[in-house]
This record gives C-alpha cells, structure tokens and sequence, in this order.
C-alpha cells in the first residue's frame, strides 16, 4: 500500500520494456495516492514510450504542477518533450528538451533527448552542441544505450529518434 514501492515497481517493468505491467503498477501508485506526482509523472512516461502522446502530455503537466520543486522535475520535462516528439509537434519538443537538459539533476540520457529533438525539428546547431556535451559526459554512450532504456514501442517513433541520434554519432 505503499505509493513509492508501486512507482518503483512500475519503473521497474518500463526499464524491462513491459509497459502494460508497469501500468500496473503505476495506475495502484496513483489509486493509492492521487496526487503521487512521481507516480503520475512515470504514468506519463510510460504512456510517451507507448506511444499516447495527448495523454504523456496531460499527466507531465499535472506532476509538473503538482510538484514544481521536485528533484526529478528535469524527468517531468523530459517527459513534456517526449510527448512533443511523439506527437510530431517537434518544435515544441526541441523547446521542452532543452528546459530539461539545463535543468538541476538532469542525467545524460535527457541530453540526449534534447540531441533528438533538435535534430528532429531541424536545427542542427543545436543538436550538434547537445551532442558534444553528451560525448563529453559519457563518450562510449550510443543510440542502442538509449533505445534500451527508453524501450518505446512504437516503431515508428523509435524509427525517428534511432534516426535523429544516428545523424549526430550515436
């Protein structure tokens, strides 16, 4: 009955590529405690790697005003652009990536999403600049270390930002 160990375990599943369990998961999180905003910001994770991107959308906002000093608000942000990309909107992404990559906390894989959302909404400069600052955090990190641990099932999605992070090294 606790809300942390449900996230958890939801997270858990995600990290794994079960996205149906980790729905799970995170749908009792949330039952349990409603405005469990890292329950909800991980909903809208999982919803983004599913392919829901109206829903990622609403459920970042909502954690985000829910918990605007959160530490992991760099994730909620990463996770508002995400939903951008899904959604084809990638000027919009590229906006919300970078928020997310300056943000306190943010690890190198949020860089990496801003690398893919610049690329995707054509502004190289600014994907290239993300680019060296990931291979400078971490230069043996690769599209597949990203692919793996944002298991997103929808193929053309995937297809997408395997692409866009291609054209930059990775």
């Amino acid at each position: 009955m606790d809300p942390f160990v449900n996230f958890t375990m939801g997270r858990t599943f995600w990290l794994e590529g079960d996205l149906e369990g980790s729905f799970v998961w995170l749908n009792r999180a949330t039952a349990i405690s409603p405005n469990y905003a890292h329950g909800i910001y991980a909903r809208a994770w999982t919803e983004s790697l599913s392919g829901d991107g109206n829903a990622a959308h609403d459920h970042a906002n909502l954690a985000m005003r829910l918990s605007p000093l959160d530490p992991l608000y760099y994730a909620m942000l990463g996770t508002r652009a995400f939903s951008h990309m899904v959604l084809g909107e990638d000027a919009e992404a590229a906006d919300w990536a970078e928020a997310a990559a300056r943000s306190p906390g943010a690890h190198v894989l949020i860089a990496m999403i801003a690398v893919a959302a610049h690329a995707l909404a054509g502004d190289a400069a600014r994907a290239a600049a993300w680019a060296a600052i990931v291979q400078a955090r971490d230069p043996s990190l690769t599209r597949a270390d990203f692919l793996r641990s944002f298991p997103m099932k929808n193929e053309s999605i995937r297809s997408r930002v395997d692409a866009a992070l291609a054209r930059f090294g990775f």
